[in-house]
């Protein structure tokens, strides 16, 4: 695999997005209900208006073993880019893994709210509720910091 040059990946996607990104952050796991579940490797980034993510290839490793991937072997790559205006995020809330995985299989909302129990002693995810009813799962490595990025960005637009 060939090294990659951060300065021009940022351009690149500043010139998708047609303005400079001003939040990014990295997730170990994401799933869009109805729609896709992935394990590793999303990165989120915005330019203050537009929403967008995007995924890589890459096997999974742990202190750089690799892991066994979920999917079945076979299974082709396809690489996943989606975006959406920030105005159209409706709700932000965190929920357990456990539920937000089961949701996301069955292609229903049966995510469960996280109590301060679950915070504590379960592994919680990110829920973006959209306007036109599409739910996305991410876990960000700081909620908060989104959060309080995804608000600020709203505000000033």
């Amino acid at each position: 695999m060939e090294p990659i040059d951060v300065v021009q990946f940022i351009r690149e996607r500043e010139e998708k997005l047609g303005g400079k990104i001003l939040y990014r952050s990295y997730c170990t796991w994401y799933a869009r209900l109805g729609h896709e579940i992935r394990e590793y490797g999303i990165l989120l980034y915005t330019d203050g208006k537009t929403f967008a993510y995007e995924d890589f290839d890459r096997e999974p490793a742990i202190l750089g073993i690799p892991i066994r991937r979920g999917k079945p072997r076979g299974e082709v790559y396809k690489k996943l880019e989606v975006s959406f205006p920030i105005r159209d995020i409706r709700d932000i809330s965190q929920v357990t893994w456990s539920s937000a995985v089961k949701a996301a299989r069955c292609g229903r909302d049966i995510s469960k709210s996280a109590n301060w129990f679950d915070r504590i002693f379960r592994r919680i995810l990110t829920k973006l509720s959209l306007s036109d009813g599409t739910i996305i799962y991410i876990e960000p490595f700081n909620h908060k910091e989104l959060v309080s990025k995804i608000k600020e960005f709203r505000e000033e637009s």
